[in-house]
């Protein structure tokens, strides 16, 4: 029994550190799929207008070397969130039901950041401006991220390299462990935030 109380303790100790203060919402937690697709609170997300590196994909620097691009770029989009909530708006869904959306964290555009960087193309869309076009400008000509050496645009790249249509509407088997603690950990500070109900 006095285990079980450590326990509790500890836990509940836990959970209170990890609460913001009350009347705070905590932030949803982010899982980062690649450069421009990510769960947020359990939604699946894609940023509108742009494509990243597919986490797979390789590049060559200007000296020919290969580096892992897709790698790259999804960590170029964790260090541009950093500690910041994310909010998105939603504008459509995608065929594999993730939600186009532009997403913001800490007063940026995660989009604009991500081209700006070198680390995503802005989309063409078929005879309409493109918001990050002069992001993606100006990363270009200073040789930023895949811009520094040669690169396949991500859609020839996946067009090259085709994926299970099977495997790609489904959770891994890493994503829904992640989700699910996240909706335990969430249901964890609910409760000890509410002592007054019990």
């Amino acid at each position: 029994m006095k285990v079980l109380r450590k326990t509790l303790f500890a836990v509940a100790i836990g959970c209170a550190v990890a609460t913001p203060a009350l009347g705070q919402k905590a932030p949803l937690p982010v899982h980062l799929s690649d450069g421009d697709s990510f769960a947020l609170g359990g939604e699946r997300y894609r940023l509108y207008g742009i494509d990243a590196p597919e986490l797979h994909q390789e590049c060559t620097d200007a000296k020919g070397k290969s580096w892992p691009c897709g790698t790259r770029a999804r960590s170029e989009l964790r260090r541009i969130i950093g500690t910041h909530p994310v909010q998105c708006r939603t504008l459509s869904t995608d065929r594999y039901g993730r939600y186009i959306a532009v997403c913001h964290a800490g007063g940026r555009d995660l989009a604009e950041e991500m081209v700006r960087a070198g680390f995503a193309t802005a989309m063409d869309r078929r005879g309409s401006a493109n918001p990050y076009e002069l992001a993606q400008a100006e990363a270009r000509s200073d040789k930023r991220g895949i811009w520094a050496g040669r690169f396949d645009m991500p859609d020839e790249w996946r067009r090259a390299h085709p994926r299970d249509p099977d495997t790609q509407a489904t959770e891994t088997p890493r994503d829904w462990l992640l989700r699910k603690s996240a909706e335990l950990w969430q249901s964890i500070r609910d409760w000890v935030r509410q002592p007054a109900e019990r």
